[in-house]
């Protein structure tokens, strides 16, 4: 195995362990472009041209397969660069650039000019300054948009999420450690048993279109898991699990949770790549990263 002269062997370690969970994951989830961009760039990193080339060629079926055909000649175009004697490629770039320029050829009747009216000057519009959430009330947001679509899919009804709603909002005020788990709707639901944690996984998966990803397989290092502050992340019940070049890899137990994933963006000043895990094994990594007992203080990570 070739490695890069510019990372560390631990590097290297976390790398290959990145590898073996994303090969799981994308032999699963063939079609899974945001994991095979992953796995193509940890492959790139540790210097693995063949297999880099490989995920490659996978990546650019999937690309296709989601619509995205432009990117799909772009990672084409990467692999005759480096391996310009590829017939097969060559034959399925020319047919995507056909895709490519008969989508572009697509035209769309323009309507006539309405006729021209001397303009009045407009009055200048009263500008309100924008509404900032606290977390709090962006997890809170987050249960609501969850609440919505449990009900839509009819896994619960909106009478019986309702209590759960305003307990979760009661239990978010609570400061930690006294709070006993993450704070998470889809956990609330299983545990009152609504509905099983497979039939919610499916919702959150089918209607988010993120990957699922099994944490409890996944050795995270502590200092990735606390690239998030440990209050974010027991609120929106998600956490960091890796981290590649300036990506980072966080997974969620909500995905639905729109201002709380930009917020968590932000704070992560990376790309964020996004998963859906279960609640428990969200929680078991907060712990174990920031070294949580019953009745202790979190430990901040050296």
């Amino acid at each position: 195995m070739s490695k890069s002269v510019h990372i560390s062997e631990e590097e290297v370690q976390q790398l290959q362990r990145t590898v073996e969970m994303f090969e799981a994951i994308t032999q699963a989830q063939p079609d899974d472009y945001q994991s095979l961009e992953i796995l193509k760039e940890a492959y790139t990193n540790l210097g693995q041209k063949t297999d880099s080339l490989r995920i490659s060629s996978k990546l650019a079926d999937a690309y296709e397969k989601n619509g995205q055909v432009f990117k799909a000649i772009l990672e084409c175009e990467g692999i005759l660069q480096e391996s310009p004697g590829e017939d097969d490629v060559h034959k399925r770039l020319a047919r995507l650039e056909i895709q490519a320029k008969q989508a572009v050829g697509e035209t769309v009747p323009v309507p006539p000019s309405p006729p021209m009216v001397e303009a009045k000057p407009a009055a200048k519009p009263t500008m309100e300054p924008p509404v900032v959430l606290t977390p709090i009330q962006q997890a809170n947001e987050g249960d609501r948009a969850l609440a919505n679509i449990l009900v839509t899919e009819k896994l619960a009804t909106a009478q019986a999420l309702q209590p759960l709603l305003q307990q979760l909002q009661a239990m978010r005020n609570v400061p930690h450690p006294e709070r006993g788990l993450p704070l998470s709707l889809a956990q609330m639901v299983v545990n009152e048993q609504f509905a099983k944690l497979e039939d919610v996984l499916t919702v959150m998966l089918n209607k988010s279109m993120l990957p699922y990803l099994p944490l409890a397989n996944y050795d995270v290092d502590r200092e990735i898991a606390c690239l998030l502050p440990l209050d974010l992340g027991w609120q929106f019940c998600a956490v960091p699990f890796d981290q590649i070049s300036r990506s980072v890899l966080v997974a969620t137990a909500n995905p639905f949770q729109a201002a709380a994933k930009r917020t968590m963006e932000t704070k992560l000043k990376a790309n964020v790549f996004w998963y859906v895990s279960t609640p428990a094994e969200i929680t078991t990594v907060l712990k174990r990263a920031h070294r949580l007992e019953a009745g202790t203080k979190p430990v901040a990570p050296q």
